[in-house]
């Protein structure tokens, strides 16, 4: 169980959360919803430790997941709305060098079953910058399959949905279901819900910050 407790976080000069308390369960989907500017992308990029807080603590069950940033970095994946993809590299290179970043030995066969996972393998050569849209998700979404490799336990998804065909939701779904059958946990920003065909929490931040 993740516990975030009396946590404010601040955007600017806007205060988003303010002494907020909220319980997300491990192991299974919580979908974040609301409005546009609620605080979905603010509240994964803080879980993340991309933006601090400027009080209260998140803990996993009793550890408190910013004492050691580092381990908390390396357990989870996070995946945002503009995909962190260099445009001079090409799909594969993107892939090799953010799972270098990770600090992680993945062979080619590894990389290659990775984007093959988001059906990106015919894709693989060309630069980030002659991608579409939807390959450029692809591209980003490929990483979490690595997960398997490097027993990650948390996916943070920002609109992880944007710009997919209805195949890529497939096999989207897909990498979901086998990353909670290995008791993965994935905390997801979303507004279109009919596209998941798994169970899921929703955590609706329009009701709970009322």
């Amino acid at each position: 169980m993740l516990y975030l407790q009396d946590v404010t976080i601040n955007r600017g000069s806007k205060i988003v959360f303010y002494n907020w308390n909220a319980k997300i369960e491990n192991s299974k989907v919580t979908i974040i919803s609301g409005k546009n500017g609620v605080g979905k992308s603010t509240l994964l990029r803080a879980i993340a430790g991309i933006i601090p807080l400027e009080k209260g603590i998140v803990k996993n069950y009793n550890n408190e997941i910013f004492k050691d940033k580092i381990n908390w970095g390396q357990n989870l994946i996070y995946i945002d709305t503009k995909n962190g993809l260099s445009k001079d590299l090409t799909v594969y290179e993107n892939l090799k060098t953010w799972s270098e970043m990770k600090g992680w030995k993945t062979s080619d066969d590894d990389l290659q079953k990775a984007l093959d996972s988001l059906d990106m393998l015919n894709h693989k050569n060309l630069y980030v910058s002659q991608c579409s849209e939807g390959l450029k998700k692809r591209a980003a979404l490929s990483r979490l399959y690595l997960s398997f490799l490097f027993d990650v336990k948390f996916w943070l998804l920002d609109e992880p949905t944007n710009e997919l065909d209805k195949k890529s939701i497939i096999l989207f779904n897909k990498l979901i279901q086998k990353f909670l059958e290995n008791k993965g946990t994935v905390l997801l920003a979303c507004h279109e819900l009919k596209l998941f065909d798994f169970s899921y929490e929703l955590l609706n931040l329009d009701l709970l910050k009322k």
